[in-house]
């Protein structure tokens, strides 16, 4: 079996319980709190910027980053834009535990066996395929235009489709070891039950709060 496919059965069920918790479901259906949904691109933005950062320092060390990884995959620059919208400081983002938890795996990862770095990229990317359609919902919900609010789950735009399958095949064009291939797997593995920690946190506190638009929101105009 290729990477992808073993990926993609690894962690089926691993993604099912990710994609089923209650904050997920409510981005889907845009009814998610506008300070909940910037709270959760706060969490985001904490995990784009620690697995780019240890990318970039790890890259020469395996060749399955130069293979795999590219400019567009970044979401940092979309998080950042998206969350000023919003009126978050990037500086005033803390962490919830299983965010901290996440970055702590990240760094150790990035010691010990940076090739599993693509795992845990492996999941972030494939989850642009769904988030594109909550983009909608999430745009329709707080009135937001194409621009900021909502870029980070629609980064590539028409692209998407090309972009995954360019992904899809350079992972499976990289020559793992099974030591490393099982490195990649167990990364992406962990890195879906944090966000399913994530998601599952975030949701705690808020109960059934209404959704209210913000001012930023309030000031964008509405999509078609």
């Amino acid at each position: 079996m290729s990477i992808m496919s073993r990926l993609k059965s690894a962690t089926a069920e691993l993604h099912r319980q990710a994609e089923g918790t209650s904050l997920q479901k409510r981005l889907v259906a845009g009814a998610l709190p506008q300070d909940l949904y910037a709270m959760f691109l706060g969490q985001m933005y904490l995990v784009h910027s620690a697995l780019e950062g240890c990318i970039r320092e790890v890259f020469a060390t395996h060749r399955g980053f130069a293979t795999v990884v590219r400019e567009y995959h970044r979401r940092v620059p979309q998080l950042s834009e998206d969350l000023d919208f919003l009126g978050v400081d990037l500086d005033t983002i803390t962490a919830v535990g299983a965010t901290d938890a996440l970055l702590a795996d990240i760094r150790q990862s990035a010691r010990e066996q940076p090739v599993a770095l693509l795992g845990m990229l492996y999941v972030l990317e494939g989850s642009t395929n769904g988030s594109k359609f909550i983009a909608r919902a999430i745009r329709r919900e707080y009135g937001l235009g194409d621009g900021p609010g909502a870029s980070y789950l629609d980064p590539h735009g028409e692209c998407q489709q090309d972009r995954w399958q360019a992904f899809k095949h350079d992972m499976d064009d990289v020559d793992f070891t099974e030591t490393e291939a099982s490195a990649v797997i167990d990364a992406a593995g962990r890195m879906f039950r944090a966000l399913t920690g994530v998601s599952d946190e975030l949701s705690e506190p808020v109960g059934d709060r209404p959704a209210r638009p913000g001012p930023a929101a309030a000031a964008s105009p509405a999509t078609a």
